[in-house]
């Protein structure tokens, strides 16, 4: 049967910004008298169910839903916000309580629950039941608070969210993709019910921050992340997709916990882990062939190959060595201005790395590039650096247990003090 596109208000009041004296006339006379103030700025509403609201064009958001379909759906559910005429149109008068309560006052209503807690789990707990029934009133927090909301929804608080991801889980969101989905995968991305995917963020669980192997438990730092896109980048939340490649875990723990939710196998090696990880690429891909592929908290045994595999290729970076390196450099180009250095003296510092991981080695391979476009010898640049772990600083001696990517910054001496002194 034939259905007819319902359109909604998309919740938000966008506002114009302020209009500049070349629109409202033009210096020549030719457009004549100036534009009033009343007719360019529409001003929102004060009183009534539109309060906070504009009555201005807005493009409307089509779907093809009704009734509960639409307020059991979150990316389209605004709660008790509709209007009189949304619910006549929408088919779901009567389904909700009779007064419009906008959401102003159902943010109000969130921030005054979250701000009672002490605990910034809780927090976490309260805003994502918000993002499992209303994203616009979850989005429309995070954009209005986001100084409070950040450290909630994202590090350090999503660490423990990891941690208890299975005991926590409520509803799916995002998608997994496993061993037994090989030969399946191009099918499986038609699962996905949003046609216009942009952002894909993708973890295989096996470095979540400082906390290690989490394996699907992972799952919340996609979560995370994309929700910081859609707030702080704009970009819609129809429009990304979180997703964990489930490949087994090494955590004794997961593989003894009944209530894991992902595979409790060892964690898959070689050949048959970077076939699983192309597939899934190249699926994604064949669907949404502009999507954008960030890669996170892969673990630096495998996220230095996986990134120069498909770095030239694909549409895709990951967050751990590029973001977090060009974040770095930045910042030490931003001190030596400060200190009326230019960036060519960046060769001239003595750079300390604590943690070989795949961050660290993503920060000294950024500053090590930037150093040798200002002039500096491959030879020279890697002399700057001191890379070190949880085992002291990588030596000469340590070369038969590093990886290619380590390799580049084992140093033999410190001036002239031998590494194992150090």
């Amino acid at each position: 049967m034939l259905r007819s596109t319902a359109l909604l208000h998309s919740g938000f009041t966008r506002r114009w910004g302020p209009v500049s004296s070349s629109f409202r006339s033009m210096s020549n006379g030719s457009w004549g008298e100036s534009i009033p103030d009343e007719y360019v700025e529409e001003k929102e509403e004060e009183v009534g169910e539109w309060k906070g609201c504009t009555k201005k064009f807005l493009m409307p958001i089509s779907v093809n839903s009704r009734g509960s379909e639409i307020l059991n759906n979150p990316l389209y559910s605004k709660n008790t916000a509709f209007k009189g005429g949304e619910r006549d149109r929408l088919r779901f008068r009567g389904l909700l309580p009779p007064r419009r309560v906008n959401m102003q006052i159902q943010k109000e209503r969130v921030l005054e629950e979250m701000r009672a807690e002490e605990s910034m789990i809780r927090k976490h707990v309260i805003l994502e039941d918000v993002h499992d029934r209303n994203e616009t009133l979850y989005h429309r927090i995070l954009v209005d608070h986001m100084e409070e909301m950040a450290p909630i929804i994202y590090t350090p608080t999503v660490g423990q969210a990891c941690n208890e991801f299975a005991m926590r889980y409520r509803r799916p969101r995002g998608m997994y993709f496993c061993e037994e989905d090989r030969g399946h995968m191009a099918a499986m991305m038609y699962n996905w019910p949003q046609r216009d995917v942009q952002v894909i963020v993708v973890t295989d669980g096996s470095r979540i921050l400082g906390l290690g192997d989490l394996g699907a438990n992972g799952m919340g730092i996609p979560i995370g992340k994309l929700s910081l896109y859609c707030a702080a980048g704009g970009i819609a939340p129809h429009r990304v997709m979180p997703v964990v490649i489930d490949v087994g875990t090494d955590n004794e723990a997961l593989l003894k916990d009944k209530f894991y939710l992902g595979v409790q196998k060892p964690r898959m090696k070689g050949a048959p882990y970077y076939h699983l990880v192309d597939e899934f690429l190249q699926a994604a891909r064949h669907r949404w062939p502009n999507v954008l592929i960030q890669f996170e908290d892969f673990s630096s045994n495998v996220a230095q190959k996986i990134l120069n595999k498909y770095r030239d290729e694909f549409l895709c970076f990951n967050d751990d060595i590029q973001g977090t390196g060009a974040t770095t450099l930045a910042g030490i180009l931003g001190g030596l201005r400060a200190k009326g250095e230019k960036p060519t003296a960046l060769g001239d510092q003595r750079i300390l790395i604590a943690g070989a991981g795949s961050a660290g080695v993503g920060v000294a391979q950024v500053l090590m590039q930037a150093m040798m476009e200002h002039g500096r010898s491959e030879e020279e640049a890697k002399k700057c650096f001191f890379v070190a772990d949880e085992n002291g600083l990588l030596g000469t001696e340590r070369l038969s247990e590093l990886s290619a990517e380590h390799v580049i910054f084992v140093r033999d001496t410190d001036g002239s003090t031998n590494t194992s002194q150090l």
